[in-house]
């Protein structure tokens, strides 16, 4: 089949399907087999690159606002998924085969003549057994990799995030984050680095010594850890529900809620609280606009609900979920605005505070609870407002001042 310009969604009689804008640029899909997807976000800005299946039930996604240009290449029940924000100097060419997968984390940035293979292209074997000695295995590249002119990453490897790929380097192995990795083949030689975007050819200041001269994206400037987990970033886990949409029904003992509080306080008749409200399991909620969080106010008689705003906060998930599909990127529970919960219309009593955690129609309750927390006290000429812990559990207390 010869290449089609990609203009929009598309499928075909032999199940082949695309999702895409229609404002791309030189975009061309090239469908020999079936059952194969591509998906390209909607604010993606690739241009002038081929996407190329050669076979069958091959799947492509490519992330938000990345500008990739080349040629990609799926083979037989391979998975390609490229995350938010990769770019590209000039053309890249990625390409997999054998049901090997390649993953490209978030921010990634790619210079000129750079190559990422699953595969070698050609089999080789062992003469005396017949074994095949160069078998394709996936790649796994984590978030805000920089790869320099003419580097080249080979099957197997696994590149932390924060890392630098030297000019020419052809990487083939396991390399730690926050290190540069440069040689042929690849090694790491130095560790606890960080890289920002911005050409010191292009933007000022024209010379650079020290980290204060510029603004830096904290969440990349990190110690290089052993045995650390790759983090792709919140792309990847966006991508992957695009790819498999979150169904109904829902099997609620599937998923578990996590709550954690940072802080809490009154003040001027508001409740302020900051912490974290997750459902593990789902999908981020980008493509799930029906999770809400609720600060419930409880005892036996009744119960009040103020519902809560959602923060983002991309290391949520690397601090607490070790990379887990959750809706991490707006986990964080926070009060409106910083202008903390109106209490007013709470009538005076004593309530053991809960936070519900909903998504569809699921809901989860769960107490809130502190381990260090310390007592909140707050009065006016009206009303008198303590917030304290009994086993480990915060209650909230009310009383309006009877006015002689």
């Amino acid at each position: 089949m010869a290449n089609i310009y990609v203009e929009g969604h598309y499928s075909d009689n032999k199940g082949n399907q695309v999702f895409a804008p229609k404002n791309l640029n030189g975009v061309t899909v090239n469908f020999v087999g079936a059952n194969n997807k591509l998906i390209i976000a909607d604010t993606s800005k690739i241009r002038n690159i081929n996407f190329d299946f050669p076979s069958h039930n091959a799947v492509i996604i490519i992330g938000k606002n990345g500008n990739l240009s080349g040629q990609i290449r799926a083979g037989y029940y391979c998975h390609i998924n490229i995350g938010d924000n990769v770019t590209c100097t000039n053309k890249i060419y990625i390409t997999s085969a054998e049901k090997t997968k390649i993953i490209i984390g978030d921010d990634c940035m790619f210079s000129t003549g750079n190559q990422i293979r699953s595969d070698d292209a050609h089999a080789i074997y062992d003469v005396d057994t017949g074994e095949r000695v160069n078998k394709s295995k996936d790649i796994i590249i984590g978030e805000h990799v920089w790869f320099a002119f003419n580097s080249v990453v080979l099957s197997g490897s696994q590149i932390g995030e924060g890392s630098v790929v030297g000019f020419a380097s052809i990487v083939k192995g396991q390399y730690l984050n926050n290190c540069i990795i440069v040689g042929a083949p690849a090694r790491s030689t130095k560790h606890n680095i960080a890289w920002e975007r911005p050409h010191v050819m292009l933007n000022e200041p024209w010379i650079r010594t020290h980290q204060n001269q510029i603004k830096s994206k904290k969440e990349y400037w990190n110690k290089t850890i052993e045995n650390k987990p790759i983090y792709v970033g919140q792309g990847i886990f966006h991508n992957i529900y695009k790819l498999k949409p979150f169904g109904e029904p829902i099997n609620k003992t599937k998923y578990h809620p996590y709550v954690e509080l940072y802080n809490i306080f009154i003040q001027e008749n508001r409740i302020y609280l900051k912490g974290i409200a997750a459902i593990i399991g789902i999908p981020c909620p980008e493509y799930t606009p029906c999770i809400k969080n609720y600060l419930l106010f409880t005892n036996k008689n009744s119960c009040y609900s103020k519902q809560l705003a959602k923060f983002s906060d991309p290391n949520i998930s690397r601090k607490l979920f070790n990379g887990d599909y959750i809706s991490y990127d707006k986990a964080g529970m926070f009060t409106f605005r910083d202008e903390g919960l109106s209490i007013d219309d709470i009538p005076n009593g004593i309530y053991k505070l809960k936070i519900k955690l909903t998504f569809n129609e699921l809901e989860y309750y769960s107490d809130l609870k502190s381990e260090n927390f310390k007592e909140s006290f707050y009065q006016n000429d009206k009303v008198i407002l303590k917030l304290y812990i009994i086993n480990n559990v915060v209650y909230f207390k009310k009383t309006t001042k009877t006015l002689i």
